[in-house]
């Protein structure tokens, strides 16, 4: 049986450095998770938008309905082993380290025949065989994850320069491969192929570089401590499956393969919003877990996150909705794409809703709490399939957009009431709406370019100029209303680099 500090007794092992690097190791990870984080996305956009271009909707709806399914099943393998792991404060981090592996190996495997079992019936229910051996070919996923546990460790160490480049290695591998097969005719195999290529890459390094031994070690009441964790992270997981899938399913259903094509591409584009703020809840979970018990400072780091994650998701939320028919017509093609445009600019109107307070189970889940987001999924569940998908049946694209937002708005609403429970003071409609004002400045500017200035009809390069005058109005009123937040991180980064202790450096638990 595992053997746990009592509160007492001083912390081994609890940060794998001088307690004084905490601040310095945060602003530092900000730093480099961005960079990593930012490069890797860059990878996996440019494919996609390759291979968009490559491909078409029919072979793009295909695969959508295979990465979706597949991606989502390891997003619910995830159930939060890794982050139960770098919570605790077990004596023995290796021993710890080997049953947390052990249960996470066990459920990665458990996912990956779920994945293959699943394949006949996701054939069945889209009714194209097609998608059987697809389905089968990535069954592997959830495994190869699991393997990668070893970056567990650097992450509870905040060694987030060892974690991204581990990571950074399967998209970066990925795109060598998949875009040349595209490019040669392989077609939608070229998605499978690249993949399991990263994948083979990123699991022997992970291996080769772990810090401890990886061995199976079973030990029951481990089992219970990261499931009793675990099942709310499941939950939450699969509330997560259901609406991606179904989706998906849906426009399936009503308009053929290629419009699960459209909201695929709407999908892929959109999940992009929420990059900052899982830079950000990344590099804080660690600290979060050391000062869970000082509430003031929890709330402090909960709006100071939030006003930083919304500079990013507002102005890609807003770009999105401005600039999607440019994006279709300029680049994507707008004789096979045009249908995506309202659900590019409708999921991206949600998704900035969705947005709005994004991490604050991450602060429940530092105090050992990971039901709050279990409830929060399920009322995302039900009104998804209340609200979006009868407007999909009953008045097409635009009813399941209104039926997003709806959803998003009444998220949002039970977001809010957990959060005013553990945070007080933390208030999201205000911070939405100063986050909204740069953005309300700069996309004024852009309508009324398109309304006193082009009179209609516009060319690339004016939509170029639209898009370098939404961003530099941006930047500049982003800049007046968060300036003292913008010189407190840079003062920050400055003193991260100088070593000096902050804020986090002596906290205790």
């Amino acid at each position: 049986m595992s053997e746990q500090l009592s509160p007492e007794e001083p912390l081994v092992d609890e940060l794998a450095f001088p307690r004084a690097e905490l601040r310095q190791r945060t602003v530092r990870g900000v730093i480099v998770n961005a960079l990593f984080m930012g490069g890797a996305e860059a990878i996996v956009l440019a494919q996609g938008l390759i291979v968009t271009i490559l491909l078409g909707p029919r072979n793009i709806g295909l695969y959508g309905i295979v990465t979706t399914t597949a991606m989502t099943v390891v997003a619910l393998r995830r159930v939060g082993i890794d982050e139960a792991f770098v919570q605790q404060r077990e004596r023995d981090q290796e021993e710890e380290f080997q049953r947390a592996f052990t249960l996470e190996l066990i459920v990665g495997g458990a996912f990956s025949l779920i994945l293959a079992l699943a394949a006949p019936i996701v054939a069945l229910a889209y009714g194209d065989w097609r998608l059987l051996p697809l389905m089968l070919a990535v069954a592997y996923l959830p495994t190869a994850f699991a393997l990668q546990a070893p970056t567990w460790v650097f992450f509870r160490r905040m060694d987030f320069l060892r974690v991204r480049l581990l990571q950074t290695m399967v998209p970066a591998i990925s795109f060598c491969v998949t875009v040349p097969l595209a490019a040669a005719g392989v077609g939608v195999w070229s998605l499978v192929i690249g993949p399991f290529v990263g994948s083979v890459a990123g699991v022997v390094t992970a291996i080769v570089v772990s810090p401890y031994r990886l061995r199976l070690r079973f030990d029951r009441g481990t089992q219970r401590r990261y499931l009793r964790f675990s099942w709310p992270v499941f939950v939450s997981s699969g509330a997560l499956l259901l609406v991606q899938q179904g989706q998906i399913l849906a426009f399936k259903l009503h308009g053929g393969l290629a419009a699960a094509g459209f909201i695929t591409l709407a999908f892929t584009l959109t999940r992009y919003s929420d990059r900052a703020d899982q830079i950000v809840t990344t590099t804080i979970y660690p600290a979060i877990c050391v000062v869970r018990d000082r509430v003031g400072t929890l709330q402090e780091i909960f709006v100071k996150s939030n006003r930083v994650g919304l500079m990013w998701v507002l102005p890609f939320c807003v770009g999105l909705v401005l600039f999607a028919p440019d994006l279709v017509r300029f680049v994507l093609g707008e004789h096979k794409w045009h249908p995506a445009v309202l659900l590019i600019q409708g999921l991206a109107g949600a998704a900035a809703i969705q947005q709005l307070g994004y991490n604050w189970f991450s602060f429940y889940r530092a105090r050992g709490d990971s039901t709050r987001q279990a409830v929060e999924s399920a009322v995302m569940v039900v009104t998804f399939l209340g609200l979006a998908i009868p407007g999909l049946a009953i008045w097409g694209s635009g009813g399941f957009i209104v039926g997003r937002i709806a959803s998003a708005l009444l998220v949002l609403a039970v977001r809010r009431h957990y959060v005013v429970r553990l945070l007080p003071r933390a208030r999201l409609l205000l911070l939405g709406a100063r986050g909204a004002a740069p953005i309300a400045v700069a996309a004024l500017a852009v309508l009324g370019l398109r309304a006193g200035v082009w009179h209609g009809h516009r060319t690339a390069a004016q939509a170029v100029v639209e898009i370098v005058v939404f961003v530099g109005l941006t930047a500049a009123v982003t800049w007046m209303a968060e300036r003292r937040l913008i010189v407190e991180l840079v003062e920050q980064l400055r003193s991260a680099r100088r070593g000096e202790p902050g804020l986090l450096s002596g906290a205790r638990p």
